[in-house]
């Protein structure tokens, strides 16, 4: 047995309130989800010690060894996972409802991080509204368990430094090489994260031993518990897991080295390690309500309500601990064929109930199919490398019409291609806009190496225009938020400039943006072919397609500025204030005649959501495939590209 240690026992209860209220975004603790890399340090140095101490005694069994990790794990996890399945379709839109069921199936199976990884596309619904978005970090562990004790059992014991040293490098080395590159890959996969608990196994397998590796690791204990305060709440605001996780798991593991005899006569850390008692039973409990709070809302939550979330994710969790995690850890249970028996059939009950609840009918209509993603043509024409033609990105072997822009560019092809007979080419990438020189550049995801792949994206699609003699008109349309505002949510933008030689990163600004088009528009008339500007729908800051299902299915929905899920026509000015000051002066500039959905859908007061019976939006602003179609055809989308072809004749 390991000898208990308060001063590990409080990091967790730390590493478990940073997470907590991070949750909570109560707005001081920006990067509180660092407390997840305090949690893996953690595990690796414990569990690895737990093993290695087995193996040297002889007395290390794999069965043995998994028996009690799910001895340990399942209980409490399949208390919250039958609760949480109870409660979501109450909760849950249906598209939610419906992905709900794979995420338990992950989280059951620990590939949870996967299932989520492969739920985080473009048009995706966001990860906060997942109720198991947190088991990702457990399914890491798992994985990581599944490998480490046959490496230490089947390595001789010479190789065990130089193979864990050989695991950390590689893996740190494939993080940093991914967060430039697939940075969602890099934050949900265990090739990318394990060197986390790596640093921990390392610190179990190297004792100091030494004078000097002790005097180190004493000098520094102090700067890392300032590290461990700091870094969480002044982040460097660099791509996670990078720097900050980095300097947050050499403190922890600097912490747990040291080892501090004086630690345990220190209230506060006597406190957090009462916290540290219940730190699983309270990670476990406290997302769903807040997953199932995002889900009601549609707009900003207020700071009470997530804070009374808060207190309910809490008496959750110690409700859990005091009545499932407890009781079951202090049961004497060993491996034996009636207690495998019982722990499978209690994973396919758990599996199953989603499933189950899944098929319970609802009224009204189907929003999973209305609110489906709308990539156009098809989701291979959500581009994510180089532009090449692809056939499934076309309706036509000659098209005379391609559609170029970002997301808001995919939205319209499904309307113009209904509207267009003599074909349409989708060229289309999730936010890189129509500009030939010209990149959006955030500090989170789009990194440099994305925005450099953007405007070779953009250039390919020019030399595409230049090479297809049957392109007539290119139809270009983008939100421009991202061009145009310098902090737009959690991303703080720039916008990388291409020059003769060289990128240039400049501050966003409406000379820079109405420059950049201009030199793209001029382009394409070069070519011989006209543009059309297609200009966003309305929006107002809030999730109107999620206001407007809630509501026609009687669930809570709050945040919505009007009771009907319609857009204030004020709010939908300032939400759209620098884009729609852009296509004004574009227009002016260059002579090209915007075309907006406004005179269709808005009146003196408000924006509508609903047309024809047919909602209009997937999100905050994207359209559906229904509405496209129908907004193109009112406002007679293949009228105004017969005219801009007559005018070239």
């Amino acid at each position: 047995m390991t000898k208990f240690r308060t001063d590990i026992q409080a990091l967790r209860g730390f590493a478990v309130s940073l997470v907590l209220i991070y949750h909570a975004d109560f707005g001081f603790l920006k990067a509180g989800f660092l407390g997840v890399d305090v949690f893996f340090v953690i595990s690796g140095f414990l569990i690895t010690g737990l093993i290695k101490k087995e193996i040297e005694q002889g007395i290390f069994s794999f069965s043995e060894f998994y028996f009690r990790r799910a001895k340990r794990l399942l209980p409490a996890a399949y208390a919250t996972f039958v609760l949480t399945a109870v409660a979501a379709p109450f909760f849950l839109n249906a598209q939610e409802l419906n992905d709900f069921s794979a995420q338990m199936l992950g989280a059951v199976t620990f590939t949870g991080n996967v299932v989520l990884l492969m739920q985080s596309g473009y048009f995706a619904g966001a990860a906060d509204l997942k109720p198991l978005l947190h088991v990702w970090s457990l399914s890491i562990e798992e994985q990581y368990y599944l490998f480490l004790p046959a490496l230490l059992v089947f390595l001789p014991r010479r190789f065990w430094k130089p193979g864990l040293l050989f695991l950390f490098v590689g893996s740190l080395g494939l993080c940093l090489a991914g967060l430039m590159h697939k940075p969602e890959w890099t934050f949900y996969l265990l090739p990318t994260r394990a060197w986390e608990l790596g640093i921990g196994s390392l610190a179990a397998i190297f004792p100091l031993r030494s004078d000097w590796a002790q005097q180190v690791v004493r000098v520094l204990f102090w700067p890392a518990i300032a590290t461990l305060v700091v870094i969480p709440v002044w982040p460097t605001g660099l791509p996670h897991p990078g720097l900050d996780a980095m300097a947050i798991c050499l403190a922890t593991v600097i912490v747990i080295l040291r080892n501090h005899s004086s630690a345990k006569e220190l209230a506060v850390v006597r406190g957090m390690a009462r916290i540290g008692d219940v730190s699983y039973s309270l990670y476990l409990a406290h997302w769903p309500p807040f997953a199932f709070l995002k889900n009601a809302s549609v707009g900003a939550i207020p700071l009470q309500h997530s804070f009374l979330t808060l207190l309910v994710g809490i008496l959750l969790g110690l409700a859990l601990y005091r009545f499932v995690e407890l009781p079951t850890r202090r049961l004497q249970l060993h491996p034996s064929r009636k207690n495998i028996a019982v722990g499978v059939s209690a994973s396919i009950i758990v599996m199953a109930i989603p499933f189950v609840t899944a098929q319970i009918p609802v009224s009204g209509p189907d929003f999973a199919h209305i609110r489906r993603p709308n990539d156009g043509f098809a989701s291979q024409c959500v581009y994510e490398s180089d532009f090449e033609p692809r056939k499934a990105c076309r309706d036509s072997e000659s098209p005379t019409v391609l559609v170029w822009g970002d997301s808001y560019a995919m939205h319209l092809v499904s309307g113009i291609a209904e509207e267009w007979e003599h074909g349409v080419v989708q060229a289309t990438r999730g936010t890189c806009g129509p500009f030939l020189n010209l990149a959006p550049l955030s500090n989170i995801y789009y990194l440099q190496p994305w925005a450099e792949s953007c405007l070779k994206f953009n250039a390919d699609i020019v030399q595409y225009i230049e090479n297809t003699k049957s392109i007539r008109v290119v139809v270009i349309s983008s939100p421009f938020k991202q061009y145009l505002k310098s902090v737009d949510g959690k991303h703080h933008w720039l916008g990388l400039r291409r020059l003769e030689g060289g990128y240039v990163r400049q501050e966003p600004s409406l000379e820079n943006v109405i420059q950049a088009m201009a030199e793209t528009i001029d382009k394409i008339r070069s070519l011989g072919r006209e543009v059309i500007i297609v200009a966003p729908p309305p929006a107002g800051g809030f999730n109107i397609g999620t206001c407007t299902e809630r509501r026609v299915q009687g669930k809570i929905v709050y945040g919505a500025p009007l009771d009907d899920c319609t857009i204030p026509l004020d709010l939908y000015k300032s939400t759209y204030g620098p884009t729609l000051d852009f296509l004004r002066l574009i227009e002016d500039k260059t002579g090209i005649s915007v075309v907006s959905f406004d005179s269709l859908l808005c009146d003196q007061d408000k924006c509508m959501n609903v047309m024809d019976k047919n909602p209009i939006y997937v999100d905050g602003g994207h359209l559906t495939h229904e509405a496209s179609v129908l907004l193109m055809r009112k406002i007679g989308f293949g009228e105004i590209i017969s005219k801009v072809i007559n005018k070239q004749n």
